[in-house]
């Protein structure tokens, strides 16, 4: 692949390790770096992942970096020997710091004829170190919901249960020295884990699509410090109890006449609505080609958040007021308390409250959303009073393991948090199956919080704020866990995570969607004339806000997970606008994916090469038009965007 297709892909070139299969008997790995899975045996997904990592005293995951290794390898198994180091931050180091201050790896993997997998390391810190976590981590794939496991503790117990269906808050199994389960019927597989107390948690509260179990409780004290020089040693065992038949292979998605035409009439249960985040530094001096983006888009809504009382005063309240003029809008605000998923509002929040009332009635500005986040029964009740003719939310300004975590609410008309798919891991194939968590996570909280509407985002590959703690630094250029900006996003690699997160919601219900800031022109100050694209995720929403909201699902549909909404490895989303209905289709894997049609349509689609024209060409479309019932053939996350029937 080109460096100039990369960054068409991925927006970036950045040299990544490459992928390697290895075999140890029935069973196949691949490896990547340090990175070792899928493991697989004859199409079952055993093991999600095995990687040793490090958490630093941020949460962040510093990269681990290969330096030497030696492989032997035969048909039916192999010796790995690697040698690597995992750079530390001055902010990790106790006392003097150098560039050099790293944590050193030797790893010895080794995988046998008869299927097990065997995994060492000794770690030797060269500086006093503090972490929040360091050791192996295992984990199982998000299919393994309500399949049988029995767990053994370090006291001796063995718990027999299931890995959850909706998502726990908590880690569901602790004290944890090995985990048995079935990942196919009748058919077991064992993980001896040694030297450490480790815990199991469901990774769909951080947007992954996993089950992990990782070395050190959350009971113990964190941060904790490695000292220096100090070697210590790790084990894994995995072993494989019996070898299950050969799993069949799905077939490819064939989508009938009747079934377009399906799709065409249904009205499903409504439209998900459509808003653009907007930053208070962009209300100081809105663009003319930022109002007239607003004015060709026209999205739903704005979406302003107020990270403390005191931002009331950094915004140009009566230029927001010419922002959502320009896009016949509706204002939504979040207001952000310190410290408030401990507490209910107290009187200078409720006083901070007023300011802002007085702030917008001043500019004339009438918002139909304010959202406390999180929020209380004192809050609701202060933003009634204030607000009287406003829907009230709560939730979080973060991700969904903090709104399930959350002890409190107060009777709101909506909740909402954000979706990043880069808190634990920026693997290109574990971003995109982390969408498939997104429904699970919408059960779970409309459990836990009935009667409320459900809102989603500002949502987007990179972060943009951290509850964990100090958020890692990223110059765009290549990518980093956690960082708030994500290179990927100005490639076809975030247009085609945008409309399978969009997929997901509306396969959820989610009845409002914010989309992230358009992520090549910080601050949103769009300097770019006319209508020209930057990026692909910006040609495709020029698509998708001119339909009115993203078609929502009937349940009874959604239970037969019919393929326009969410299926593997394609996302679809459907919407009717000035063209007609269309259907929006990306494929969300590095393979060309083949997918038929059996109906005469017209098409267009947008791919790598296709960016690259356009990019070269300002009379170009990056959306190559056609029209065939022929299978398509969608490259690389590329886009297709086709016609329904009317």
């Amino acid at each position: 692949m080109s460096d100039a297709e990369q960054r068409a892909l991925f927006g970036c070139h950045e040299t990544l390790a490459l992928r390697q299969s290895l075999r140890a008997g029935p069973v196949s790995l691949v490896r990547q770096g340090t990175h070792f899975g899928p493991i697989c045996v004859h199409g079952h997904e055993v093991w999600h992942g095995v990687e040793f990592l490090l958490r630093d005293s941020g949460w962040g995951t510093p990269v681990t970096v290969l330096d030497c290794e030696q492989l032997q390898m035969d048909d039916v198994s192999f010796v790995l020997h690697l040698k690597a180091h995992i750079p530390c931050s001055a902010d990790d180091v106790s006392g003097d710091w150098d560039p050099q201050a790293r944590l050193s790896l030797e790893m010895h993997v080794h995988g046998d004829a008869q299927g097990h997998l065997h995994f060492s390391v000794k770690a030797t810190p060269s500086h006093e170190l503090r972490v929040n976590r360091c050791g192996w981590v295992l984990m199982h794939a998000l299919s393994a919901a309500g399949s049988a496991v029995q767990v053994s503790h370090i006291d001796g117990r063995v718990t027999h249960s299931q890995f959850p269906q909706e998502v726990p808050a908590w880690p569901p199994f602790t004290n944890v020295n090995g985990v048995r389960h079935e990942y196919a019927p009748a058919c077991w597989a064992q993980a001896v884990l040694l030297g450490e107390d480790y815990e199991i948690e469901d990774q769909r509260n951080n947007a992954d699509a996993s089950f992990k179990t990782y070395s050190r409780s959350n009971w113990m004290p964190r941060p904790y410090v490695l000292h220096r020089h100090q070697s210590w040693q790790r084990e894994m065992h995995l072993r494989l109890e019996n070898v299950a038949p050969a799993n069949p292979v799905r077939p490819i998605y064939d989508i009938p006449p009747s079934r377009i035409t399906e799709i065409s009439h249904s009205n499903g249960a409504g439209h998900m609505r459509l808003g653009l985040i907007i930053t208070s530094s962009a209300t100081l001096q809105p663009t003319s080609a930022l109002l007239s983006l607003l004015t060709r888009w026209q999205p739903y809504f704005l979406h302003l958040t107020l990270w403390s009382f005191s931002d009331i005063k950094t915004v140009a309240w009566a230029q927001l007021g010419c922002m959502l003029d320009a896009a016949k809008a509706k204002l939504r605000i979040d207001l952000c308390v310190d410290d408030a998923a401990h507490r209910d509002w107290g009187a200078d929040d409720e006083a901070a409250a007023q300011q802002l009332a007085q702030a917008i009635a001043q500019a004339n500005v009438v918002p139909s959303a304010v959202a406390a986040l999180p929020c209380g029964e004192r809050a609701v009740a202060c933003l009634r009073s204030l607000f009287p003719m406003v829907s009230v939310g709560g939730g979080t300004p973060h991700f969904f393991a903090q709104l399930n975590r959350l002890e409190r609410s107060g009777g709101e008309d909506f909740m909402a948090f954000t979706v990043c798919p880069i808190v634990h891991s920026v693997d290109d194939t574990a971003v995109m199956r982390g969408l498939q968590s997104l429904p699970s996570m919408l059960a779970t909280a409309r459990r836990r919080h009935p009667g409320r509407e459900w809102h989603l985002g500002p949502s987007g590959l990179g972060a943009r704020a951290s509850p964990l703690g100090r958020q890692p630094i990223s110059d765009g250029s290549r990518r980093v866990p956690l960082a708030s900006v994500d290179p990927r996003s100005h490639g076809l690699f975030g247009a085609a995570w945008l409309i399978g997160h969009m997929a997901g919601a509306a396969q959820a219900g989610v009845r409002a969607l914010t989309l992230p800031a358009l992520s090549s022109r910080p601050h949103d100050q769009i300097d770019e004339p006319g209508t020209r694209w930057v990026t692909p995720t910006e040609a495709m929403l020029e698509v998708c806000m001119s339909w009115q909201g993203i078609q929502l699902q009937e349940p009874s549909v959604l239970q037969e997970r019919i393929f326009p909404w969410f299926y593997w490895p394609f996302a679809a989303i459907v919407g009717a606008g000035p063209a007609g209905r269309q259907m929006m289709i990306a494929n969300l894997t590095e393979q060309s994916q083949p997918l038929h049609w059996q109906a005469e349509c017209s098409w267009a689609r947008m791919d790598a090469q296709s960016w690259l024209d356009y990019k070269g060409f300002t009379e170009v479309s990056p959306w190559v038009k056609g029209e065939t019932h022929a299978p398509f053939s969608l490259k690389p996350y590329a886009l297709v965007l086709i016609d329904l029937p009317q």
